[in-house]
């Protein structure tokens, strides 16, 4: 008899501790549900742009609360179109897309497109905001020296001056739509793939004006081989203090376009997946030493985010970008 309760003593307990480790809810379930295999992080822009270098500083850390690879693989081209098509296409539950503002401007602006940035994707967390700013090369410079001489220097000839772009459906191109026209800016866009062969252009010559992340051309206006004219915000940069805002620079007082990064998955990915994903970007942006440390490379702000909040954010953008598309005129071509 005392041997008999023994038994049924320890079968009960051994029942109840499996019950406990299969429980959804236990925090062994959680760690194990996601990932179960390698992480790709794909970034819809080249190497060296903003998106890709914030993208590889956090894969070491992500990596590290999810005791997984995580890789980074650049699908540049189309202003971000190449990059989620891609994402979609694997749409494996272990890929991810760090895209930014170009993939949601395709939609009003390209006819063709095969997604619907607003359905096809879920929101998972808004990374980083990031100023962008004016910048030109050394030569265009000397004739050049402020923002207010190169909108001048831009209606001396019919094309105006050539602008480095990424694409017509580029966060870069449409900012630069956006706020070329009420500053009187004449400019004839040239478009290239990625950040390299954008910023060569830039210093050759064979372009006079680019928009761009301070931190894509960090070393270029170091050396100045490129320089910064205004800052496309309300505010100055902490790394660029000497450089003007653009209202500081031409009075321009419209709408400041800022580029942002952020993770998304194809629908139908698992809400436990999406949920994993947003607390490891939480569990790094709540060490402060570490976020600040980034925010001085980045020249941007890191942000604590949540699915729900960057779905309500995300959706508001489109509406207001569409609006001011319908403004200007713009339509899908």
């Amino acid at each position: 008899m005392k041997f008999q309760n023994t038994f049924s003593s320890r079968r009960n307990f051994l029942l109840g501790a499996a019950a406990v480790s299969l429980s959804p809810h236990s925090s062994f379930a959680q760690a194990q549900a996601w990932p179960t295999r390698a992480v790709k992080i794909v970034v819809g822009t080249g190497p060296g742009s903003g998106t890709d270098t914030i993208t590889r500083l956090l894969a070491p850390r992500l990596e590290a609360i999810w005791k997984q690879p995580v890789i980074v693989e650049n699908k540049a081209g189309a202003g971000g179109i190449i990059g989620t098509e891609y994402t979609l296409a694997a749409n494996d539950g272990h890929t991810l897309l760090m895209a930014s503002p170009s993939m949601l401007l395709a939609k009003y602006t390209t006819r063709s497109l095969r997604f619907d940035p607003l359905t096809a994707l879920i929101p998972v967390y808004r990374v980083f905001n990031t100023p962008v700013v004016f910048i030109t090369n050394a030569k265009t410079a000397q004739r050049a020296k402020t923002m207010a001489e190169l909108v001048a220097l831009s209606k001396s000839s019919p094309q105006g001056i050539f602008f480095a772009g990424a694409g017509r459906a580029s966060f870069f191109n449409l900012a630069m739509a956006v706020v070329a026209k009420p500053m009187g800016l004449r400019y004839t866009a040239v478009d290239f793939t990625g950040m390299g062969p954008l910023t060569m252009a830039l210093m050759r010559d064979d372009t006079q004006l680019a928009i761009s992340g301070h931190i894509s051309v960090k070393g270029q206006l170091e050396s100045k081989e490129l320089h910064a004219l205004a800052v496309i915000d309300s505010h100055r940069l902490a790394a660029l203090p000497d450089v003007p805002t653009l209202e500081e620079a031409v009075g321009y007082k419209g709408f400041l376009p800022v580029s942002w990064g952020g993770i998304f998955v194809p629908k139908g990915m698992p809400a436990d997946a999406v949920n994993a994903i947003a607390r490891a970007f939480s569990t790094l942006y709540a060490d402060e030493a570490y976020r600040k440390s980034l925010e001085a490379r980045l020249s941007g702000t890191l942000l604590q985010s949540s699915p729900a909040q960057f779905a309500k954010e995300y959706a508001e953008e489109a509406n207001g970008w569409k609006n001011t598309f319908a403004t200007l005129g713009i339509v899908p071509e």
